[in-house]
């Protein structure tokens, strides 16, 4: 697949799975704003970039991550940029590869630029190596929080969100690190990003992370 650029961006189940996994995921990440044991995204030392009064959309929250590069989220996405810049959004699972990477701060998804599907191979397994690290990031994030709150919180995360559980709770970590070995195995090669660069903030949704603190 990795030789052919009219071969599908993932696999269809790959897609199906993920859309379900990040919807569900970016819901949790809301309510771990929320926690009554304080904001675990600020525990787990991401950086929240407020949005300014008056001004609509969200906040976002940031985080370099282990290979180079920053991952930001909103409750409408994530935006993973490593000297290019990709944008998942949080409906559908379809990762854009933005022209550029957003300049200043930016509170809506319209905010972040121009984005299109990757046109080349070259930038379809870009698009590939920052979805396998956004899996890894959340992967890690479901481990930690187990261990920072107990697997209790998560539990009652997914059952605020009033929709049957893809996953058990217990077993997102998992999910994700599962997801990203397939989208991982497409490609031959996984280069670490050694070109950070640096991002905005965007977006509207229910269950946000930004818009609730």
């Amino acid at each position: 697949m990795s030789g052919d650029a009219t071969q599908p961006l993932l696999p269809a189940d790959v897609l199906r799975e993920g859309d379900r996994l990040f919807d569900a995921t970016l819901w949790c990440l809301g309510q771990d704003v929320l926690c009554p044991e304080g904001n675990l995204l600020l525990r787990r030392g991401l950086v929240r970039h407020a949005r300014p009064a008056g001004v609509e959309g969200q906040s976002a929250y940031s985080v370099v991550l282990p290979g180079g590069g920053r991952l930001f989220l909103w409750g409408f996405g994530a935006l993973c940029e490593c000297g290019e810049a990709v944008f998942v959004p949080r409906d559908g699972f379809s990762p854009r590869w933005l022209e550029c990477a957003p300049a200043g701060p930016a509170y809506r998804a319209c905010e972040l630029g121009t984005g299109r599907p990757p046109a080349t191979e070259v930038e379809r397994r870009e698009v590939r190596r920052r979805l396998a690290e956004l899996a890894a990031w959340l992967a890690g994030h479901e481990e930690w929080v187990a261990r920072e709150v107990g697997p209790d919180w998560r539990r009652a995360c997914l059952e605020s969100r009033r929709r049957a559980p893809l996953v058990a709770a217990e077993a997102l970590a998992e999910a994700w690190s599962r997801l990203g070995s397939r989208i991982r195995s497409i490609d031959s090669g996984f280069n670490a990003c050694v070109a950070p660069g640096s991002g905005a903030v965007g977006g509207h949704h229910a269950g946000t992370i930004a818009s609730q603190r």
